[in-house]
């Protein structure tokens, strides 16, 4: 694998970790600053035409990682925009990644993420006005060393990569800021929240408002019962950790058994189970991430964990201009 390569599958494998299991997610504001809704406006007009794949697929977006079950597969252009530094104002009609999920047998734009490089010490970007959007830390240097502390030959030339063709090092902003926007896909948690609860509920064509004040353990319960759902959760995340066989498989083979109970949990819920169903799928999701840690050393486990530096709202030490579109935008005159 190409350090190029690796850096990007691991990213992605690791941003989607999963937090710690708790009441349901405090939605976030729901009225937002008018010159955020512009910018959403105009993010949402550039990608609308990305709801065709086949057209992401001809302009030369790739795909790096693999589909995380409540996020989606990242997509990049190769020789897309570079945001850097804490004050940039990216232009939100480019964004940083696509991101699809496979519901019902089509790709399915779900939304995008925008990234920015930052220095240790720098605080977060500003991102767009107002305080609703949440941004997550990648330490890159740290993303190496992680992935391949039992891997010494990919260390190498990983080393060799971050010295010679990561731009982080020549500007020492060798951090990665990412916010997700959901532009185009429902999200109960809001348009900036890190996850989206919705996606597991939907690639089982169960109806929307099941997803409403479900914990994110009940989605990614769900998450594990949808096609190829145990190795969409796990493969990322023991890859990191160097498990061995017989822990991934261990961990795999209890994943499967929790995933048909939930299984036959969706075949047999009817319209008003939303709260039973939830109930069933948190609990296995919880089972199987007690089954994981009772499998993988504490050094593997820290491995995982240091690959998300910390998730937070906004920096303010940056100021307060946020993300603003290009003068010349249709949607600039608008603002108010």
């Amino acid at each position: 694998m190409r350090p190029t390569a690796l850096l990007l599958s691991v990213l992605i494998a690791l941003a989607a970790l999963p937090a710690a299991a708790g009441p349901p997610p405090v939605p976030r504001p729901a009225t937002l600053p008018a010159e955020t809704r512009d910018a959403l406006d105009a993010l949402r007009a550039s990608i609308e035409k990305y709801r065709d794949f086949a057209v992401a697929e001809e302009e030369g977006w790739r795909p790096f990682g693999d589909e995380e079950p409540l996020m989606g597969r990242h997509y990049h252009l190769p020789d897309g925009v570079d945001y850097a530094g804490p004050e940039t104002r990216p232009d939100p009609t480019r964004p940083s990644n696509l991101m699809y999920s496979t519901i019902g047998g089509e790709q399915v734009l779900t939304g995008v993420a925008f990234g920015i490089r930052i220095a240790p010490g720098e605080p977060l970007p500003e991102g767009f006005a107002g305080d609703a959007d949440i941004w997550h830390v990648h330490n890159i240097p740290a993303v190496i060393t992680a992935a391949t502390a039992e891997r010494p030959i990919l260390r190498l030339l990983a080393g060799l990569w971050l010295e010679h063709g990561f731009k982080g090092t020549e500007d020492g902003r060798d951090r990665l800021a990412m916010v997700h926007v959901w532009a185009t896909l429902d999200n109960p948690d809001g348009v900036f929240a890190h996850h989206n609860r919705l996606v597991p509920y939907l690639k089982h064509a169960l109806p929307p408002h099941f997803a409403d004040g479900a914990s994110e353990a009940s989605a990614r319960g769900l998450a594990i019962a949808a096609p190829e759902g145990c190795h969409k959760s796990f493969d990322g995340r023991l890859w990191v950790a160097a498990a061995e066989r017989w822990q991934r498989r261990a961990i795999l083979a209890a994943c499967e058994t929790e995933a048909e109970a939930v299984r036959a949990a969706v075949a047999a819920c009817g319209p008003d189970g939303a709260d039973w169903l939830n109930a069933i799928a948190e609990a296995a999701w919880l089972r199987l991430e007690t089954t994981a840690a009772q499998i993988l050393t504490p050094a593997q486990q820290s491995r995982i964990a240091a690959l998300n530096e910390h998730t937070e709202a906004h920096a303010r030490t940056v100021g307060s201009r946020g993300w603003q579109l290009p003068d010349d935008h249709p949607a600039a005159a608008h603002r108010h």
